[in-house]
Order: structure tokens, then sequence, then C-alpha cells
């Protein structure tokens, strides 16, 4: 029997509009712009201080009850995961990333939500991506270089990654492509054991020799 092909996965979460879910913080009220700016930072992939994440979060929606949320989602701001999911993810290696417990209410901000919540912060950065083997990587017209995206209906393969990003981090984001997150494998199939890995929209990258 022939080896398993190694496998990294990239992930559409942050092309999901489906998993944008309108809350606040604690943290916009204590302090809106220094949040904003660290939300948009958050949101690159960027490293941001333990302190900067929301300790609450409040339902925007006064006249709906707010059900149990998905197993990862953008919480006013802010990538949460479930405990399900933040169990699973600190069995692994996340760089300078890590998750941390957080609260979400309803908008009177007494009745809980349903579930138990994680911020997650991605932190590792990684360039691994190999744009000119990506066929389904583009630059946006006016885009900066090394402002890839990928398309929006993307298929197993569209994206090309050196054999390098097997040795790194289990999760991470990567400097030359925008809204896109990867995984290893072994995370990937750690979620799938534990029936977690529906919401993060798994496509298999291209694996490239580096010889």
């Amino acid at each position: 029997m022939s080896a398993a092909k190694p496998t990294v996965w990239v992930s559409r979460i942050m092309m999901d509009s489906t998993l944008i879910k309108a809350f606040t913080s604690d943290a916009i009220e204590r302090d809106k712009d220094a949040t904003l700016q660290r939300m948009e930072m958050h949101q690159e992939g960027l490293n941001i201080a333990a302190e900067a994440f929301p300790q609450e979060f409040y339902s925007d929606s006064r006249h709906k009850k707010i059900k149990k949320q998905p197993d990862i989602f953008l919480c006013g701001g802010f990538w949460c995961v479930s405990s399900a999911v933040a169990e699973v993810l600190q069995r692994f290696d996340l760089g300078e990333g890590c998750v941390y417990p957080t609260k979400l209410f309803q908008f009177d901000r007494e009745t809980p939500v349903e579930g138990e919540y994680f911020c997650l912060n991605l932190g590792a950065r990684q360039q691994f991506l190999v744009s000119e083997q990506s066929p389904g990587a583009k630059i946006p017209r006016f885009a900066k270089p090394n402002s890839w995206i990928l398309r929006p209906d993307p298929q197993d393969g569209d994206l090309a990654v050196r054999a390098a990003a097997l040795k790194g981090a289990d999760l991470w984001t990567d400097p030359y492509i925008r809204r896109v997150v990867f995984l290893s494998d072994p995370l990937v199939q750690a979620l799938k054991a534990a029936k977690l890995s529906r919401r993060f929209g798994l496509q298999k990258c291209a694996v490239l020799s580096d010889h």
C-alpha cells in the first residue's frame, strides 16, 4: 500500500458571510478606536495581545433570542470557536496563536447564550503559498503585489504550498493571500473525527516538493 499523500488544507471561513454574527463587546465600549484597529489586525491573521480580546459579547438583536452559535464564527469582529473546537485546537501547535475563554450574552446582557465559547487568536503567519502554481488565486485590480485572494468557488488543488508547510504550525495565515486560513492535515483529521469540520469550508491544497 502506498503512503498517504502529504496534505495541507485551506479554510474559507473568512469568505463565508453566514458566519458573521451581530454582537458588540465590552472591548468596543472600553476603547472603540483601539478595538477597531485590533479587529482589523486580527482579521488579517496578525497576533494581538490577550487583553485586546473581549471578555464579553452582547447580542445586537433586541427582539430575538440568540441560539447556540456555530463551532466557528465571527463574533463582533473577532473569531470565536465552540468549547469543543477549542479543546481540539489546544492539542495542536498554534504558533503564536491560542484561544481565550469568553462569554456571549443576549441583548439584556444578563442571559447567557447557550454554549461555551473561546476567542481564537490566529497568530501564526507563515509564507508558504506558491502563487504561480495556484490556479484559484488572483490579485484584485489595483491591489498591491502579493495580495492574492482565493476565487469564491474554490476546488481542491486551487492553491499550492511549499512542502515546508507540512512542518510548521497547524493553523496559520499566509501574508501573501488574504481571507483564508490554512490547517495541517492532522488538525483537520482531528476536527473531522470530532464531527467539527463542517463550517470550516475545507479544500485540499497542492503540496509541492522543495527539491
